[in-house]
């Protein structure tokens, strides 16, 4: 029973694709945090400064159960940088939602930056299967993953960057209703990482599968 298990895993989640993810989860996370961070200090917001977030120090901006789902199904989220538009130097509705913008901007960036590499060195994008993974895999890896941040982080979802984002941009009343719809949206952001978590290998190829080589074919040209 424990070796067939061992395999199963092995056989979903081999070292190399370990390896890749953990090396871009450390990077991507850390400037998408970095970059909200160091915008909203920018705009005169002493937030993250005062909570230590202006760092390169991985332990600063990931979190625990984000980077656990991001290493088993390539979805994941950081640490929130803490921003208070309030104290910046321009209006909370314009200043918050750049700081918030900049943490995908920066996945975005990574996407293209990857994609750039695999065509500069006329490499072709490949998924991580051997003991050790290529340049290639590591960079396909950077460019699916960064896109699945990017993507994910537009949905208006507690605590992704969607919903901050409209939070700031609302009056106080409705804002106020806002943060009180934070509880049901986590929920449902729980409920569709759980499903993926749980679900067998090949039905998460069946059902995942088609759209997600849709979105590649669309926004990547893979």
């Amino acid at each position: 029973m424990l070796k067939q298990l061992l395999l199963t895993l092995w056989a979903r989640f081999p070292l190399a694709l370990f390896l890749a993810r953990a090396l871009v989860i450390t990077f991507s996370f850390t400037a998408h945090e970095l970059a909200h961070g160091l915008t909203a200090t920018l705009l005169g917001d002493p937030a993250p400064r005062e909570n230590g977030r202006l760092t390169v120090n991985p332990l600063k901006h990931l979190e625990g159960i984000g980077v656990i789902t991001g290493m088993l199904i390539g979805i994941g989220w950081s640490r929130r940088t803490p921003l208070t538009p309030h104290r910046m130097r321009v209006p909370g509705w314009l200043g918050g939602p750049l700081a918030v913008l900049a943490g995908p901007l920066v996945n975005v960036g990574l996407v293209i930056g990857g994609m750039a590499l695999l065509n500069a060195l006329n490499l072709q994008p490949t998924a991580p299967w051997a003991e050790l993974p290529s340049l290639a895999e590591v960079l396909t890896v950077c460019v699916r993953f960064n896109l699945t941040v990017a993507l994910l982080n537009a949905l208006p979802l507690f605590p992704l960057d969607g919903y901050q984002f409209i939070h700031y941009l609302l009056p106080l009343r409705a804002a106020a209703w806002w943060e009180r719809t934070s509880g049901w949206t986590t929920a449902v952001l729980g409920a569709g990482v759980a499903f993926l978590l749980i679900m067998p290998a090949p039905l998460v190829i069946r059902v995942a599968g088609p759209p997600a080589a849709w979105i590649e074919q669309i926004l990547l040209g893979w």
